[in-house]
């Protein structure tokens, strides 16, 4: 009877990990045949400015919601969750407004995002939409709708960047991605299986209720979360002010060749890992041997889909990109290391949260911010360096940080299965 259960239990797992994974392959296929005409069309400045936005965004982002959304598919009574919903939207407006008014003051640090400051904030607002729907259908296991949505993003992005060129310019992939998000934020509010009679009705008293139940998301989990996305976003912040905005933009498209199978593999199977997780924690079901046995497929993955850019980064980057973009071949062959880190670090970003170790990741958030901050700042300091050598150091680094994290996790499940 238990081995019908576990059988179950893992086709489970597989379909709704081939649900989404059908989406993101479907939209990363598209992604990848559209990048061609974006980089003969746009400048590897613009790419530089795009870089720039995304890290932006993709830092608010980060601390927007106080990571309130992020225990959406936690609570069993579904009103509770809609509390949760609407508390991260009220929460997520108040501070977007007050990070994009910061942005206006007339500081060198914000020199390069002036007359971006609305397009960031709206950008925010569309992210976190988007991000929030995702979590929403995937608590109602609606993997289908998580699915197409990620095709309707990669489709609409693209046609608006392409379009936008005519009347933008250099700025025409910033407003073709807040354009494109807006379209796919629509196709997710009509999608989306919510009961908005439901949603309206939750009172004040009823989100604050669950703001205290998980009170340590904001108290904790908010700032490791703000400071790891700063973290992986840092090379970028210091890129623009040392290096030309057109080396950026190859640094960019070089991150985005590096990231495409990770977005494959671990960003399809991350929230269905965070709810098969969490279903073995609630039933005190072992969880460590299927940790492990998640992270070394993982790691094969990556090493398959590294010797691939090895072997064939140079043909197939000059060959759909153009020979003027050959630098991003090297770029990303120095950013392997992080590759492979990406694609292992999933089961931890859900182990985190399932076992509420939160006080440790903030810890780690800060210990891995100061070492890049601090190895970034003293390579860019000698001068002379070569920038490749400088990718490479820092792609090295953020695998060694990620290794040990897995470690200290593993640690912390052994140890909970001991308790069971």
């Amino acid at each position: 009877m238990m081995h019908k259960v576990k059988v179950t239990l893992r086709s489970d797992f597989v379909r709704s990990v081939s649900k989404l994974g059908s989406g993101t392959i479907v939209a990363q296929i598209i992604a990848f045949a559209t990048i061609p005409l974006l980089t003969r069309t746009y400048s590897q400045e613009a790419f530089g400015l795009l870089a720039a936005f995304v890290a932006v965004v993709g830092i608010i982002s980060s601390f927007a919601t106080l990571k309130y959304d992020t225990a959406i598919v936690l609570p069993k009574d579904d009103k509770d969750a809609y509390a949760l919903l609407k508390l991260s939207n009220i929460v997520t407006l108040a501070i977007t407004t007050a990070c994009v008014a910061i942005m206006f003051v007339p500081l060198d640090i914000f020199n390069e995002y002036q007359g971006l400051q609305l397009l960031i904030g709206v950008g925010v607002l569309l992210s976190v939409n988007f991000n929030n729907s995702a979590l929403w259908n995937i608590r109602y296991r609606c993997f289908n709708q998580a699915a197409i949505s990620k095709i309707v993003q990669v489709v609409s992005i693209f046609i608006c960047q392409y379009v936008c060129y005519l009347f933008f310019e250099l700025k025409g992939l910033i407003v073709g991605n807040v354009l494109g998000m807006f379209f796919t934020g629509v196709y997710l509010l009509l999608s989306r299986k919510i009961d908005w009679q439901l949603y309206r009705k939750i009172s004040t008293l009823d989100m604050a209720g669950q703001g205290r139940r998980y009170v340590d998301f904001p108290k904790y989990f908010t700032a490791s979360s703000a400071i790891l996305s700063f973290s992986s976003s840092l090379p970028v912040l210091i890129f623009v002010k040392y290096i030309p905005l057109a080396q950026v933009g190859i640094y960019g498209v070089a991150v985005q060749i590096i990231s495409q199978p990770v977005t494959l593999v671990a960003n399809s199977i991350r929230s269905v890992i965070l709810v098969d997780m969490a279903e073995r924690k609630n039933n005190n079901r072992p969880v460590l041997g299927w940790y492990v046995k998640l992270l070394i497929g993982l790691f094969i993955l990556s090493a398959g889909a590294s010797v691939c850019l090895l072997l064939l980064g140079d043909l197939i980057i000059t060959t759909f990109l153009g020979r003027e973009w050959a630098d991003a071949s090297s770029y990303a062959k120095m950013l392997i290391p992080l590759l492979i880190g990406l694609m292992i670090a999933s089961p931890g970003t859900a182990a985190v949260r399932v076992f509420e170790m939160l006080k440790y990741n903030f810890v780690y958030s800060i210990i891995s911010l100061a070492f890049k901050l601090i190895v970034l700042l003293a390579l860019f300091s000698q001068g002379d360096i070569n920038f490749e050598h400088i990718i490479l150091v820092y792609a090295v680094l953020s695998l060694m940080l990620i290794i040990a994290h897995n470690i200290y996790i593993l640690a912390k499940i052994k140890k909970y299965e001991k308790s069971i």
